[in-house]
């Protein structure tokens, strides 16, 4: 750049040149400036001889600065082709935004600048394939328009355009477009699973209540009341249902037909129960007692067969009596009754306990004077006899009685007191009989009532227990255990006496809601289990058309084993349904894996005979005399052992028993190759043995620290001994390259680098002996400027001055006069030896290559430029010249400076760097 110099020394010396001619000289401006690269064009020269200053420039800093004042893409165009340096080519490319012209530059640039093609190229391939990716997004934004215009949306479509998706780089607003639209379809998507797990709980629900209302118990109003509402909002939300969920919404209304019917069928038989429960009332309401027509003869005769005597009136009431009671029978026969079992029998029960027919009471007794006056009385009818009473029988009655009601059993005691006023009909006991029996039955009424007490306390604390399992948290299984239990409590204490019909409906409303989340349970129990069972049913289904489509003369067998196996862990994987369904579906599974292992056991016999076939031929090749020929045909007998015809796989057993054999006969025939081989690898042996010895011995060697320079003299010897002794026993042929030749290049390795490693840690020693050094002087010099007393820290730096080692001449005496002078240092020099700091630094910095910080930009800048000038040409810095800057650096007294720092400890950091990148070259 000796052109650059001397045009500076012109343009420094003379007054600013003349305009040029016009424009119209363009041309021979650009044909002179051509053929003198080294003259740089003027400011007012053409955008052509610009051009061709940069193409045909040298200096690639000079160079790049006149690259910035090109714009149009046309010229950048022609210097990125043209131009001589590497890094203008590539900095004028980059400034290119044209297709055409990247392309025009890509084909120029193919077989000469492969950085400055391979930028074109993938500029122009990025852009393609984002033009590919803007085209694709849109086709799949036009896809899933048309997929959300349909109901549901198809799963597995919307997953495949997913993919696609994810596989699309930056498609700019057709790609943001497109997650915009799969947004939309996942949240429909979601929406529509919503809707598709509402309609399972509904069907759910319906299910519920379909099998709450087919209970055999008698529901109370409240209840009806309540499945008429969870009724009336299942229809509700059924007919609010999708159209595209109309199997779901059919099967939904199916079940709700179901259960309206039987609300309906519930109504009439309650608007029944009803008329039954006013004539009911009405009856005992008007102490009248119902009976049936032929409980109402039975009372007729017994009248008649009383010995009472009784005169006409009274029988007339008797009569009237009857047949009233015949015609209550008839009414309540009439009556139409609910057809639901229990409220019959309930209405029934009610009806016996008015079947009875109270006996007429005698006439009073008339005074004699009307009796005289009275109508002459009928005439009498004939009294009947009747057996005497059996007086024993009534002891042996009343002695059990009164066991009973000493024991507290009132269901016996009831028992035996029916029996006894059965005996006691139309009969008087003596006196003493009398009296026990009254007070036995005064016993039996106490008893009655201690028993409806505490039936009564029974009945409130299982009420309170119904109420209890309301709050019932825990296992459903445990509550469904709990409520028959408490059930049957109930059925124990009925057996005392009967309960009020307001308590026992309290408490089976208690146990019907209690039992919802059992009965829920269940039915969603059912419902999964139904799920499950049509997924195995679609299983096998599947499973079945794709064994039947299987072609076996073609079959790949592997491929069919192991999708044997996959549908045997995915049948063990599936949960199970209950067991009348698991059992048929088992069976069915069965027969499917029995058909596979047919035809795959009849593949495995045909296998087994080809092998059984090469065990006898490699086992007639013992008998070969020929080696080489008998271990030819015993390897291609390996390779058809290795590629059956059938792709099967044996049981592990026969493969292995067959393979032993088979494996026994082709080692006989290598046997005597491997005799052979074995002199031949104690002959190796041998030298390895010796090599390893020599390699004992250096790595011994090599271990050893280096403490001194004696030490490093020992390993340098120790190596070229080594290297010598290690060729003259190398071996030739393939043997040359063994394990051993690489853990020799490892040992001999690392001690050149340990040698090395000595070398960089003696130069970092003096970077760091100078860093200590010039601490010192530094502490030195901030005592002076604060005017503290120096006595003591001058002594005291003094003395660890004289305990650190001296540096080389050349380093030592800068750094002995910053210490010398440090005690009379000034605040002004200091500062002026901070600024001569920065510019030494920032030239440290510019030789070694390292970056400079940002706001000694402009500064660099100036300064390499005036370096083009002064030192153009010259080689780049020695280590014996850095190392003279840094003492000088350090031998500078100025303000210390934590960037400085930093920036020196850079630059001790690359000296080292470079200095080992040095040696190694």
């Amino acid at each position: 750049m000796k052109w650059i110099r001397q045009w500076l020394k012109k343009f420094n010396a003379q007054a600013p040149a003349p305009a040029r001619a016009p424009h119209a000289q363009a041309a021979n401006q650009v044909q002179a400036a051509k053929p003198v690269p080294e003259q740089a064009p003027r400011g007012e020269d053409s955008p052509e001889v610009w051009r061709a200053a940069i193409c045909q420039a040298r200096d690639k800093a000079l160079a790049l600065s006149w690259l910035a004042g090109v714009q149009d893409e046309a010229g950048l165009c022609e210097v990125a082709t043209r131009a001589h340096i590497a890094e203008v080519r590539f900095a004028a490319v980059q400034r290119i935004a044209t297709d055409a012209l990247l392309e025009q530059v890509a084909q120029a640039s193919r077989d000469k600048d492969k950085r400055v093609y391979r930028h074109c190229a993938d500029l122009l391939r990025q852009r393609r394939q984002a033009d590919t990716n803007r085209r694709r997004a849109q086709e799949i934004a036009d896809q899933l328009h048309a997929l959300l215009a349909t109901a549901p949306l198809p799963l597995s479509r919307l997953r495949e355009l997913k993919d696609q998706m994810s596989l699309l780089g930056d498609a700019g607003e057709p790609g943001l477009a497109c997650i915009a639209l799969m947004q939309q379809a996942q949240a429909r998507l979601q929406q529509e699973a919503e809707i598709q797990r509402d309609v399972q709980a509904q069907q759910r629900a319906a299910m519920t209540l379909a099998a709450e209302c087919a209970e055999p118990a008698w529901p109370s109003s409240e209840q009806r009341a309540d499945w008429h509402a969870r009724c009336a909002t299942l229809r509700q939300a059924q007919v609010a249902l999708p159209d595209w969920l109309a199997g779901a919404s059919a099967r939904l209304s199916e079940v709700l037909g179901e259960i309206e019917t039987r609300l309906a069928a519930l109504a009439a038989d309650a608007a029944r129960v009803e008329v039954c429960e006013q004539f009911l009332a009405t009856q005992e309401s008007a102490g009248r007692e119902c009976t049936t027509p032929e409980n109402a003869a039975s009372a007729s005769a017994e009248v008649m067969a009383n010995d009472v005597a009784v005169n006409d009136e009274a029988a007339t009431d008797v009569v009237v009596t009857v047949v009233a009671a015949t015609d209550v029978a008839a009414d309540w026969q009439a009556l139409s009754k609910p057809e639901h079992a229990a409220a019959h029998a309930a209405l029934e029960a009610r009806w016996q306990t008015l079947n009875v027919i109270p006996l007429p009471q005698p006439a009073p007794e008339l005074p004699a004077a009307e009796a005289e006056q009275a109508e002459p009385a009928a005439p009498a009818r004939p009294v009947r006899t009747r057996p005497p009473l059996d007086r024993d029988a009534v002891r042996v009655l009343l002695d059990t009685l009164e066991q009973a009601i000493e024991q507290g059993l009132l269901v016996d005691a009831d028992a035996a007191a029916k029996r006894i006023k059965t005996a006691l009909t139309g009969h008087n006991l003596p006196g003493a009989l009398e009296s026990r029996l009254q007070q036995l039955q005064a016993q039996l009424e106490t008893l009655r009532g201690w028993a409806r007490w505490g039936t009564e306390q029974a009945r409130d604390k299982l009420i309170a227990a119904a109420e209890e399992l309301l709050k019932f948290d825990g296992d459903v299984d445990a509550l469904a255990l709990a409520i028959p239990k408490l059930r049957e409590e109930w059925k124990h204490l009925n057996a005392h006496a009967a309960a009020a019909k307001a308590q026992w409906e309290r408490f089976d409303a208690l146990l019907e809601k209690a039992y919802q989340p059992v009965a829920a349970q269940r039915a969603e129990t059912a419902a999964r289990q139904a799920e499950i069972r049509a997924a195995k049913e679609a299983l096998c289904a599947e499973w079945e058309a794709e064994v039947a489509g299987i072609a076996w003369e073609q079959a790949d067998y592997k491929l069919i084993e192991a999708r044997r196996t996959a549908m045997q862990k995915q049948w063990r994987e599936a949960p199970q349904t209950g067991f009348r369904d698991e059992r048929p579906l088992r069976k069915r599974f069965d027969t499917l894996i029995g058909n596979l292992d047919r035809h795959l056991e009849a593949a495995r016999a045909s296998e087994r005979e080809r092998r059984e076939q090469l065990i006898a031929a490699a086992e007639a090749l013992a008998a070969q005399p020929e080696l080489g020929r008998a271990m030819s045909e015993a390897k291609a007998l390996q390779e058809r052992w290795n590629q059956p015809v059938i792709s099967v796989r044996l049981k592990r057993q026969d493969e292995e028993q067959l393979w032993q054999r088979f494996r026994a006969a082709c080692n006989g025939i290598f046997e005597r190759r491997d005799a052979a081989r074995a002199e031949q690898n104690a002959q190796r042996q041998a030298v390895a043995e010796t090599r390893q010895t020599l390699l004992a011995a250096f790595a011994a060697v090599v271990a050893t620290p280096l403490a001194s320079d004696a030490d490093a003299d020992a390993l340098r010897q120790a190596l070229a001994r080594f290297r010598s002794d290690w060729d003259a026993g190398k071996p030739s042929g393939r043997d040359a390259t063994d394990k051993l030749e690489a853990q020799a290049r490892d040992l001999q390795q690392q001690a050149q680098q340990k040698l090395d490693a000595l070398r960089n840690e003696k130069y970092r020693a003096r970077f760091d002996l100078m860093a200590q050094k010039a601490a010192l002087a530094e502490r030195v010099e901030a005592a002076a400027v604060v005017s503290a007393p120096l006595d003591e820290t001058l002594a005291a730096a003094k003395a660890a001055w004289d305990a650190l080692p001296p540096l080389a001449a050349k380093s030592e005496n800068p750094l002995a006069k910053r210490f010398a002078a440090a005690s009379q240092v000034t605040q002004a020099a200091l500062a002026a030896g901070h600024a001569a700091r920065a510019d030494l630094l920032l030239d440290l910095e510019i030789d070694l290559g390292l970056p400079s910080p940002a706001s000694c930009t402009d500064i660099r800048r100036a300064r390499q430029l005036a370096r083009l000038q002064n030192r153009f040409g010259s080689a780049s810095p020695q280590a014996a010249e850095t190392e003279s800057l840094l003492a000088r650096w350090y031998g500078m007294a100025a303000l210390p400076d934590a960037t400085f720092e930093a920036r020196v400890a850079a630059v001790v950091r690359q000296c080292l760097a470079q200095t080992a990148a040095a040696r190694e070259g």
